[in-house]
Order: structure tokens, then sequence, then C-alpha cells
């Protein structure tokens, strides 16, 4: 990329969730330094520790002792990746800001093509789509099929080849730091707040470090609280549920109106009335189930108002690592 002059290049920040990949630090910090000299005019590596138990934290303050560019935040316990991007989105003073995995499988060398994108397009945001995804078999599918439920259920649209690692002008960021729900999602936040968006193919490597912190468990769990907090699709179904209850209790009542006119047997009519009383019941309770919860899933997590992490330790200077 040709750049005219100093000022002409941009000041970016690069947000990196660590967990479990110490061994990839210094790696992904002399990749990352290299990239950015290149192109940038100033730049900020914002390395947010979510409580890793390999070590990462004494790598990333080694990091910082020794490149005033670096700035290192710990958590006091784990948060999750997604508190880890809210931390470091907080922090990052450029002008671009870029997200990225610890791992390296997301490229450093990559940034330049996204910026680019972005200026050629005139974009606020351009994520990394992963055209040729070196993720285990298992984890894409997972994926694959998170979006669609997602999808299906109401949620905001999300390609599944894309994940966090993109780059994002300081105005969206700054409109995403409005957002302080407890349930996190980066990528759906973002598309959420609309902008100009687009993706770019992206070179996207096998991991080398570590191994993924996500089981089906937690990935599971994950895609219910995703759910559950981007659509209340679930709610209403429940509540069309509780009504297809009534409807079929009502008009079994009427057969049994027939059935008691017709053929005069009283024991199983009041049998059937039975039954039919209870099914009209739970498709009520149900209803009403559904109908209160449209509410209280709304005001459940926001009353709580606690915050969305807490950091323990720092190491950098926030203020002056894009004057360096």
């Amino acid at each position: 990329m040709n750049v005219s002059s100093e000022s002409n290049r941009p000041s970016i920040s690069v947000v990196v969730p660590v967990y479990g990949c110490a061994a990839a630090l210094p790696e992904l910090h002399r990749r990352l330094t290299a990239t950015l000299a290149a192109f940038a005019g100033t730049y900020q590596l914002i390395l947010v520790n979510d409580h890793s138990p390999d070590g990462s934290w004494g790598q990333v303050q080694a990091l910082a002792a020794a490149d005033p560019r670096v700035l290192g935040l710990s958590f006091s316990r784990n948060f999750g990746q997604h508190a880890a991007i809210t931390a470091g989105l907080d922090r990052a003073a450029g002008e671009w800001v870029v997200v990225m995995d610890c791992d390296l499988q997301d490229a450093p060398e990559e940034i330049p093509n996204l910026y680019a994108y972005a200026q050629s397009q005139q974009l606020d945001v351009v994520f990394g789509r992963r055209a040729n995804r070196q993720d285990t078999a298992t984890k894409q599918w997972a994926g694959a099929a998170f979006h669609r439920v997602l999808t299906w259920l109401g949620g905001p649209r999300q390609d599944p080849a894309t994940g966090n690692f993109g780059i994002f002008h300081q105005r969206v960021v700054a409109a995403l730091g409005l957002m302080r729900e407890p349930t996190r999602a980066f990528p759906l936040q973002v598309r959420w707040l609309g902008f100009r968006q687009g993706a770019l193919d992206v070179e996207h490597a096998a991991r080398t470090h570590g191994q993924s912190s996500y089981r089906v468990g937690q990935l599971i769990r994950l895609a219910f609280g995703v759910v559950l907090a981007y659509s209340d699709k679930p709610l209403r179904l429940l509540v069309k549920l509780g009504a297809g209850l009534v409807v079929g209790a009502l008009l079994g009542a009427v057969w049994l109106a027939g059935w008691l006119w017709f053929e005069k047997d009283g024991t199983t009519f009041w049998l059937g009335a039975l039954l039919l009383s209870l099914w009209l019941l739970g498709g009520l309770v149900l209803a009403g189930l559904g109908i209160v919860g449209l509410y209280v899933s709304r005001v459940f997590d926001g009353v709580k108002n606690r915050p969305l992490y807490v950091v323990r330790e720092e190491t950098g200077d926030a203020s002056g690592a894009l004057n360096k």
C-alpha cells in the first residue's frame, strides 16, 4: 500500500483477547509490529488477558515492558472472549480498530488489505471472510448450524465464514460502547448497529498453538444465551403453542358435546371433559407465561447493571501508546 505522507497514514488500535495462547504471543507481536510499522502512522496493541491459566499474562507484561505501544489488561476472572473484546474496545484510541484472535489463525498481514478495502469502498466496517477456513469439520459444522438456527429464530443475520476478525472505524466502536448488555456477541452487535459494512476474503491459518477454549457444552450455552438475548421468537412460539392448545381443547369440547348427544355415554364424556380441561388450563398457563416472559426477558438483565468485566491489573501506558 503506497502512502504519500505520514499525515495520510491511519492510526490503528489492535484489540486481541488472550486465552490459552501464551506461546503464540511473541510471534503475534512480531508480525503485528512489522505489519503496522510499514503502513500505519501510529498504532497501539491492546492485549486483554481473560484470566488465561497458561502464563499468558507474564508474556503480555514482558511485551509491554519492551514495547511502549503495548497495553495489557488482565481480568480478575474469566469473563469470556466477547467481554475481553469489549474491554479492549473501551481503551482503543485509534481512528481504526482491528479485532483479531491471539492464536495466529487471523493473519496480521491482512490488516492493510482490510483497511485498503474499507477506504476504496468507503466502508465503516470490513469483516475478514474466511474463504478457506482451517478449523476442524466439527467446529465449522457447529458454527454453520448455530447461524442457521439464530437466523430462523429472528436474530441478526451473520455469515458463518466471518468471525471477530475485521477492521472498524472509531465511530462504530463508539456506538458499540453504548451497548452494555451483559450477553456479548461482538459480530452480531456490529451487524445490528448498521453503518456501511462489507467483507473481504482473507487468509485463515491452521491453529498451531494451544487448543480452542470452546467446548461443545460451552458452545451450546453460548448459543442459547445469544438466542435469548437477540430474539424473542422462542417466547412467541410458546405463546402460539399455548394458543394452539386452547383452540384444540375448544374443538375437543365441541366433539365431546356431539358424542354425549348421540351416544349418551356419560362416563366417556366426563373423562374426555377432564382431559380437555387440563389441556385448556395448560394452554392458558403456557400462553400467560409466554406473554409475561416477553416483558421479563427485556428487563431482567438490565436491572442487575453489573460491570461487563473487572480488570485486576494493567500494564503499559494507555494514554501514550499512540504517540510513541
